[in-house]
């Protein structure tokens, strides 16, 4: 009796530890985004660009589209334009290996346009906020000196889940899928 009910607790343990909180999802996540920067910044993952057309036919905004050898989403830089000219504000997403959104950035030039100011925000597979990082980076996502004064409220976008979905609120047709 008392094995038997030694092996019921050990299942049911066995059965929560899948349950319970990865420790280190805040760091594994930032690795991941920090991967897909250098295998792009490294040219291993060469962009296309899109263009998004509105009502009018005018073109309303630019997609910089990263997509690795199994043609597989990784990132993907949106910047709107106003009065015909790109916004000083670009909207970075990022998506795993199962082609899930797990960081969300919003990158804000500051005078140069090769310095911004970025807060991102990383999501767990239930798209709930593990943690935000606010800095000063480069054209590279590389943390420079510098004030950190963005803040946003990530809670305000609306964000796809994955990559079938985001191709289809953006209507971008991906290529080779």
């Amino acid at each position: 009796m008392k094995f038997l009910t030694l092996l019921f607790v050990l299942f049911f343990l066995s059965g929560c530890s899948n349950m319970l909180p990865e420790p280190d999802l805040h760091l594994r996540l930032k690795g991941q985004k920090q991967t897909i920067n250098s295998i792009i910044s490294n040219g291993e993952v060469l962009p296309h660009s899109v263009a998004a057309l509105n009502k009018d036919q005018e073109i309303d905004s630019f997609y910089q589209l990263y997509q690795n050898g199994e043609n597989s989403l990784l990132k993907v830089s949106e910047t709107h334009l106003w009065n015909s000219e790109p916004s000083d504000t670009t909207f970075v997403y990022y998506f795993d290996k199962y082609e899930n959104l797990f960081a969300f950035q919003v990158k804000v030039t500051l005078s140069n346009d090769s310095l911004y100011n970025s807060a991102t925000a990383f999501y767990d597979n239930y798209m709930e906020i593990v943690s935000q990082e606010y800095a000063t980076i480069d054209n590279c996502d590389i943390p420079m000196d510098g004030t950190d004064t963005l803040y946003v409220d990530f809670s305000k976008y609306r964000l796809p889940t994955d990559v079938k979905t985001f191709a289809k609120e953006k209507k971008i047709i991906l290529r080779n899928r």
